[in-house]
């Protein structure tokens, strides 16, 4: 029950006799708010301000050790700078954890760094840290925690495995390990459970079956994260509850399958070393999103994305695999919203007679670097398969040692021999580019072409602003449009 407000009498001294006013009362903001308000107002410090809290009151110290987030993120690195400093918060956080005994843990975060000595060290004796942390997590555990986020720089990944009492929490719903290749052993599939959440990065998984258990026991599961995990060449997953999977991937695994009923948005980043002994197979007939970066597997099966709604495609594929990007195209058919970079688009159209499968198209974005005379028929040609088009977005990205030549062979008669279909329609053009001819002759194009055009967007860098809107300002309007110029901000 949320404990009563108290009031505390002030005394005023008024008037030139010095009486005192009558006496007033005033809530005492700090310690009297609920305990479900006040514990909200805790969540937002860490453990450190916890313990700190502990010695304001004795309601503070009540609710500091009931307070259901812990968050051991943000400490002070003045704290963990030397041994001693380190040896002397752990202890502090170990008394506090062990005088909230089982109090409930709602979410439980940490972020804990290993210890590199400075010169003036010779000896570090912070390696025995690895058990007291994983002391630190079976003891969420123990307090039946919902959230459980821990990222640990471990001494000695391979002394001690993951903590299996973990994935044995019936009360466990989103959890997130990012612990440096430690061992996660697969847990017993007689225990069902209730993970909605699950995201792994550099942990080594004993064997497949850690994935079975995931779509066997894992029944609410809504969102699976895979970064970087070790150990195993073959992942597959089927899930009748799985909505989000997120996979990156360099050089660890070889085949690749996620399928389920319910999944909506998949990312994969796979950059395989051996394609051609690689495999990826997705069944997502619901799908709405996707973005794939990375090489083409030699084994490829994706079916059709009916529901897709919007996809991003940064493939690498070698030369002999046009067929291939192309598939990848066929299986994105009903897509509305389409974002390809340079080499996804010179693959399947550089020879300039082929359309592109991809016909419902309503938004383009296309991420290049210059818009080389070699680009250009590919270009052409991938806009000639897209008659519905009616929002383009070109992102200039020039590389730093790029072409400075090969930018000025297709002029604007070039495009108005091209007879594009999706002119006449185009409503919104946002394009980044340089004082090179053939960006500018095809924002030009579009300008005295697009008839129902509504606004260009033109975005160039400090040095070319000038030149570029000289050239554009030019260019005859056929139709009402805004154009807006920018200045394109630094990159980092």
């Amino acid at each position: 029950m949320a404990s009563k407000p108290k009031k505390r009498a002030i005394a005023g001294c008024e008037g030139e006799g010095g009486g005192c006013s009558e006496s007033k009362s005033m809530i005492d903001r700090l310690s009297d708010p609920p305990d479900q308000v006040a514990h909200h107002i805790l969540s937002f410090l860490t453990v450190v301000d916890l313990v700190r809290l502990c010695c304001v009151s004795k309601r503070w110290r009540e609710l500091s050790l009931s307070a259901p987030c812990l968050n051991f993120d943000d400490i002070p690195s003045s704290c963990r700078s030397t041994c001693y400093d380190r040896l002397q918060l752990m202890t502090y956080l170990e008394r506090f954890l062990f005088h909230r005994g089982d109090n409930k843990v709602q979410s439980f975060h940490v972020n804990w760094e290993r210890h590199y000595m400075d010169e003036n060290e010779t000896v570090c004796i912070c390696s025995s840290e690895h058990y007291r942390l994983l002391t630190w997590i079976n003891c969420a555990v123990r307090c039946n925690v919902e959230v459980l986020d821990l990222k640990m720089a471990l001494y000695d990944p391979e002394e001690a495995p993951f903590p299996s009492s973990v994935f044995l929490c019936g009360t466990l719903k989103s959890l997130v390990v990012d612990m440096n290749f430690t061992l996660l052993r697969t847990p017993s599939f007689g225990f069902s459970s209730n993970l909605s959440k699950l995201q792994l990065k550099d942990v080594v998984i004993e064997d497949e079956r850690f994935f079975k258990w995931i779509s066997c026991s894992c029944k609410f599961i809504q969102e699976l994260h895979l970064d970087q995990v070790r150990g195993i060449e073959t992942i597959s997953i089927a899930s009748s509850s799985l909505k989000i999977f997120r996979f990156f991937d360099v050089f660890n695994t070889s085949h690749l399958s996620i399928s389920g009923e319910k999944l909506e948005d998949i990312v994969v980043g796979w950059y395989v070393e051996s394609p051609s002994n690689s495999s990826l197979n997705i069944c997502a007939p619901n799908l709405k999103v996707l973005s794939w970066s990375g090489k083409l597997m030699n084994h490829l099966s994706l079916g059709k994305f009916r529901c897709l709604e919007a996809a991003v495609l940064r493939l690498r594929p070698d030369a002999d695999e046009v067929d291939k990007v192309y598939e990848v195209l066929c299986s994105l058919c009903k897509v509305r919203a389409l974002m390809l970079d340079e080499a996804t688009i010179k693959a399947p159209f550089s020879k300039g007679s082929m359309r592109a499968p991809i016909s419902n198209i309503h938004c383009l974005t296309m991420d290049t670097g210059r818009i080389t005379d070699e680009l250009v028929p590919a270009i052409a040609s991938l806009f000639k398969g897209l008659p519905n088009l009616y929002i383009l977005c070109v992102q200039y990205k020039p590389p730093l040692d790029g072409p400075q030549s090969n930018t000025s062979g297709f002029d604007m008669g070039y495009w108005k021999l091209q007879n594009l279909a999706f002119i006449d329609q185009l409503k919104v053009v946002s394009i980044e580019l340089c004082n090179d001819s053939n960006v500018i002759d095809l924002a030009r194009y579009i300008l005295e072409c697009a008839q129902n055009l509504l606004q260009m967007i033109v975005i160039s860098p400090p040095q070319d602003s000038d030149a570029v809107t000289k050239k554009l300002m030019g260019s005859k309007i056929v139709s009402g449009a805004t154009v807006v110029y920018r200045e394109r901000e630094k990159r980092g």
